[in-house]
């Protein structure tokens, strides 16, 4: 009889003896996958806020060496550069979905009682609806998004909207369970509507403006969104008399496409003298606070993810030592049968994969139970930086479940192995006298 057949049989006949061993594989499954589960998900909802909210896309083009700190206002795009860019897209429509052009602008807000300093982009409108679709494009807390206004319209960011007395009528929870606002047009009120905006130009010259605030919604990140403002290219090229811009971002049609896309444009732009360069957002010195949460994220899953095993390791340990002790007489009638001592371990080790599988089914079975009933309570709380109360979500992730079903049956083959190893080293006798 082959060692698998015996391993399966054995654990099926001595279930009383497994069960311990079953049921400590099946609570680290379930722990590993209920949290790793819960980070999937609040990984995918930052990426989710960058990539689409905030319309990063996939690459970003700029006058910076990958992204590293510049003096925005000296490295803007000029017009000969931008129709550099315009031709280079015309070559590679077969890699490119959409892009848009960004002005970053900073300066001064009033409304003629309340004064604040703002940040944030001036961009295009329409293309920008694209690239926060499907999941963005209705980004607006209250008011509709700016593409479905006039071009002297801005919107404000949370905090600063309170500091002009910019208040949602009727407060709820506005994001869905995949992320993204409902689609509706909710009212707001605002001790002033109107603002000027103030600032100084490349020449020094001091510029002013008057917008409306025609929606409230931001980026969906604390400290950013106190002085977060977007308005559309056009009005804040005029605002700060120029036809520069600061950046693009760039979705490709397939993001496998990336390092094809990233090392034409920059082979192109060396070959033009052009300093441009294009490069991934993740590295941008404005995704920093995205890259310090991820990491964040990595180290606190890899620890968290390393106690469960270590536990469930030495639990599992644990059960397969006490196993073998109360089968020592099985194992010496096996040695005077004839068994080598590294078959009997290895029979051993078999039934470990064996409760590994079992318990790793009872424990898929817990979690996609567990997993849809928290997710059908819709309990609301704060993610990280996130400045929107978010769905508490566990997500159902195959790959996952399938890691951790290799990792646990692993580790219940190696400490069924080093449970047997002492007792087969025994003398025939010893064992088949042990009590």
């Amino acid at each position: 009889m082959s060692s698998l057949k015996m391993g399966i049989r054995n654990t099926l006949s001595n279930w009383r003896h497994s069960l311990g061993a079953i049921l400590s594989v099946a609570i680290g499954f379930s722990a590993l996958t209920l949290f790793n589960g819960y980070i999937s998900v609040v990984q995918d909802m930052y990426e989710d806020n960058y990539r689409q909210r905030s319309m990063f896309g996939d690459v970003m083009i700029e006058k910076s060496e990958d992204g590293k700190e510049i003096d925005f206002e000296e490295s803007r795009i000029n017009q000969a550069e931008q129709n550099f860019i315009a031709n280079f897209f015309d070559e590679n429509k077969d890699l490119l979905d959409e892009y848009v052009r960004f002005l970053i602008i900073s300066g001064l807000a009033n409304n003629g009682k309340t004064s604040s300093i703002f940040w944030g982009f001036g961009y295009d409108f329409e293309k920008g609806r694209k690239l926060r679709e499907p999941t963005w494009v209705w980004n607006s807390k209250a008011g509709k998004p700016l593409d479905q206004q006039t071009s002297d319209t801005v919107m404000l960011g949370q905090d600063i909207s309170d500091t002009f007395g910019c208040v949602v009528e009727k407060k709820e929870r506005l994001l869905t369970k995949v992320g993204g606002y409902t689609p509706l047009d909710r009212p707001f009120k605002c001790e002033r509507d109107k603002l000027q905006l103030s600032v100084t130009t490349e020449s020094g010259q001091i510029n002013a403006m008057n917008v409306k605030v025609g929606a409230l919604g931001g980026v969906g990140l604390r400290g950013i969104d106190s002085w977060y403002l977007m308005m559309s290219l056009d009005r804040a090229q005029q605002l700060f008399d120029t036809q520069d811009i600061s950046h693009m971002r760039v979705r490709l049609k397939d993001a496998k496409m990336f390092d094809t896309f990233v090392q034409r444009f920059n082979r192109a732009a060396r070959e033009k003298n052009i300093e441009l360069r294009a490069f991934d957002w993740r590295d941008h010195v404005i995704a920093r606070v995205y890259k310090r949460t991820m990491g964040l994220f990595l180290m606190f899953r890899n620890l968290v993810t390393a106690v469960i095993l270590t536990i469930s390791g030495m639990s599992v340990l644990n059960a397969m030592v006490k196993s073998v002790n109360e089968r020592r007489r099985e194992i010496g009638t096996l040695r005077s049968l004839g068994f080598k001592q590294n078959r009997i371990t290895r029979i051993f080790s078999t039934e470990g994969v064996v409760i590994g599988v079992i318990g790793s089914i009872l424990g898929s079975i817990f979690c996609i139970i567990s997993s849809l009933v928290l997710n059908k309570l819709e309990f609301i709380y704060f993610a990280g930086f996130l400045s929107d109360p978010v769905p508490f979500v566990i997500g159902l992730v195959p790959n996952l479940y399938l890691l951790s079903l290799v990792i646990l049956c692993a580790i219940a083959a190696t400490t069924a192995f080093f449970a047997s190893y002492r007792a087969v080293k025994s003398s025939i006798p010893t064992l088949l006298t042990s009590v």
